[in-house]
């Protein structure tokens, strides 16, 4: 057996001879406690027992289902932002069916009510007027409002009032469009009626046109023909009259009376 060899293997009962003192050591206390009467007054034990089972269970919100988000209502939840951040999530992913019915499950006679029905309904497309309601409700009972939360209320608050503002101007620009469309409408029947009349103008002009040509065509053969009465000789008169010798009579009948 060399030496290498030798140390080899006594470093190694070395070792397991320490972790084996090490185990004692750490199992004698747990072996202690289980000896300790577990009552009510004992604090080494109350204060191992609140670290390893705590009072109450911790939700991640982020993470939370969204079919069991809208029935919590114990304080603790109302007050984390990040539950009201996962209802906004969860109300933007529902249709707007959906989320108009689940706001009317969700009665609203609290301020934690009334805000879950107003997440819902502000994703549900509502118009003007319907999101004008909704932020009106929600400044209603925002003096109730935890002031944890109070900051995420408004940005909410602060986006709502951007869409109205979005559709008003959505509604101006409609209008105006609808009033520009109607004025060229207007144009284009006035511009009709100018090109008709136009035209008529323009007929009538060639008709007053053609009529000029005809009577100054007139006017022009009637220069070029001579006049009949001052050409028209006088016939002259003969010189040797027929006498009325010259002229036969036929004689009486004697019979006749």
């Amino acid at each position: 057996m060399s030496a290498f060899t030798l140390m080899t293997q006594i470093t190694a009962r070395l070792v397991r001879a320490v972790l084996r003192k090490r185990a004692l050591l750490v199992s004698v206390p747990l072996v202690l406690a289980g000896c300790v009467s577990h009552s009510a007054d004992n604090r080494y034990y109350q204060q191992v027992s609140d670290q390893i089972v705590p009072d109450s269970k911790v939700i991640d919100f982020r993470i939370a289902p969204c079919e069991t988000l809208w029935t919590l209502d114990d304080s603790e939840a109302m007050s984390n932002s990040l539950y009201w951040l996962r209802a906004m999530d969860c109300a933007d992913r529902m249709s707007d069916a959906q989320a108009r019915f689940q706001a009317q499950q969700i009665p609203a006679t609290r301020w934690d009510q009334v805000f879950k029905q107003s997440i819902l309904l502000s994703g549900a497309d509502p118009d003007q007027q319907q999101r004008r309601t909704l932020l009106a409700k929600v400044s209603e009972y925002r003096g109730q409002m935890p002031g944890q939360i109070r900051p995420l209320v408004q940005l909410w608050r602060e986006r709502q009032n951007l869409q109205v503002v979005l559709g008003d101007e959505k509604a101006r620009n409609a209008r105006q469009q609808a009033v520009n469309e109607e004025k060229i409408q207007t144009m284009a029947a006035g511009q009709v009626v100018l090109e008709n009349n136009l035209a008529d103008t323009r007929r009538k002009l060639e008709n007053l046109t053609d009529i000029e040509r005809q009577l100054s065509s007139r006017k022009q053969i009637q220069g070029d023909l001579p006049d009949n009465d001052a050409s028209t000789a006088a016939k002259p008169t003969s010189v040797n009259a027929v006498k009325p010798s010259e002229t036969y009579t036929p004689a009486k009948d004697q019979n006749a009376k």
